[in-house]
């Protein structure tokens, strides 16, 4: 096991094109990080200049207390996992598996007794005997995932591996990866754009977005503190409500306004004297979904609630997720599943303001 160390880190490829910018950060020993962000974010480049797969263009990487800028990716002690499984065809599971082991010259009773005690853990000893082809997609990535620990790695890498299984298996391999980091303690880098995975996955996560690191936090943290508006709406499912109105002050109080509606906020002293320099002008007030609360009696209370016009319906069975226009600015609400108001209706929900976001409307950088 080992600790990953980036220093700086940048990559620019041909025509002056900026894939990742000086990104730094300490990943722990045994620590399970995950990589997120939209498609060209930087993240998989960011892992393939671990893995040494990419040349980097600035910066240090350390793996342990080991500078490996300028070591082959076969000797760095890394494994890596890859989205398109990268098993070699010819080769029974079994083979595929050892393959690695044979060439490191290990005695055959050694790597015999490793890939066994390993598909035992992975729960694909039935399978040794196969080719991939005659593999579904889950087993396969269960094949690659054996592969990479019979190698006792010190670091594992895994670059978007679920992305190529149904909403069933995908679910099911992330549990399985989670246990095995917890059984095996090794520290984990894993690459997604899916932030469901980032969320239950991570120790840490790296939100990035342009090559830059946005943030990095442990799951809810980001959820309850992000930092920025990106991070705010790209964490959550469903995503984050963003209203543009103004902060109005009133007797002591400040409310947003936005069109006719008019909320109060509930803020600490602090959080009150932040947005207080905001006063009379503009801000992005964040709401996720689950701020907004049915309002039994369909009756507004000033202050506290907004009328919406009901856009769609989405029953979940447990919960209802209502899309609304509320003064031309869409929101969307996690209601109870008996919530199923109709299409087109006008529908009152109270507002959680003591779970609002506020951002800057031109930085986007939080305000509290």
């Amino acid at each position: 096991m080992a600790s990953v160390t980036l220093s700086k880190v940048s990559k620019v490829f041909a025509g002056d094109v900026v894939a990742v910018k000086d990104f730094s950060m300490e990943i722990r020993d045994g620590e399970f990080v995950v990589l997120v962000g939209p498609s060209g974010c930087g993240k998989s480049t960011t892992l393939r200049m671990i893995a040494g797969l990419e040349e980097m263009s600035g910066g240090e990487i350390r793996i342990g207390e080991r500078v490996v800028n300028e070591v082959e990716p076969k000797d760095r002690d890394i494994a890596m996992v890859f989205q398109n499984y990268a098993l070699y065809p010819h080769m029974t599971v079994y083979k595929n598996m050892a393959f690695g082991l044979k060439l490191r010259k290990m005695p055959r009773k050694e790597i015999d007794a490793k890939v066994r005690e390993t598909a035992r853990t992975l729960g694909i000893e039935e399978l040794l005997g196969r080719k991939p082809k005659a593999l579904s997609g889950g087993q396969r990535q269960r094949v690659a995932v054996g592969r990479a620990i019979v190698r006792d790695p010190k670091v594992f890498l895994f670059d978007e591996p679920l992305s190529n299984l149904d909403a069933m298996l995908r679910v099911q391999m992330r549990g399985e990866i989670g246990k095995l980091h917890k059984r095996l303690g090794t520290t984990m880098i894993y690459v997604t754009h899916d932030q469901v995975e980032a969320m239950t996955m991570g120790d840490r996560i790296v939100v990035m977005l342009g090559g830059e690191i946005q943030q990095i936090s442990t799951p809810m943290e980001l959820y309850n503190k992000p930092k920025n508006k990106f991070v705010a709406g790209f964490i959550g499912t469903p995503p984050m409500n963003f209203l543009e109105g103004e902060l109005q002050g009133q007797h002591g109080t400040l409310s947003f306004v936005a069109g006719e509606g008019r909320i109060q906020l509930e803020v600490d002293a602090r959080h009150h004297a932040a947005l207080g320099r905001y006063q009379g002008k503009h801000v992005t007030l964040g709401l996720r979904p689950e701020a907004f609360l049915e309002n039994r009696a369909q009756q507004g209370v000033p202050g506290k609630s907004l009328e919406a016009l009901v856009t769609l319906v989405e029953p979940l069975g447990p919960e209802t997720f209502l899309y609304l226009d509320a003064a031309g600015q869409p929101l969307t609400a996690r209601v109870p599943g008996e919530v199923l108001p109709r299409v087109q209706s006008a529908h009152v929900l109270d507002v959680d303001m003591s779970r609002a976001h506020y951002f800057d409307p031109i930085t986007e950088v939080a305000i509290v």
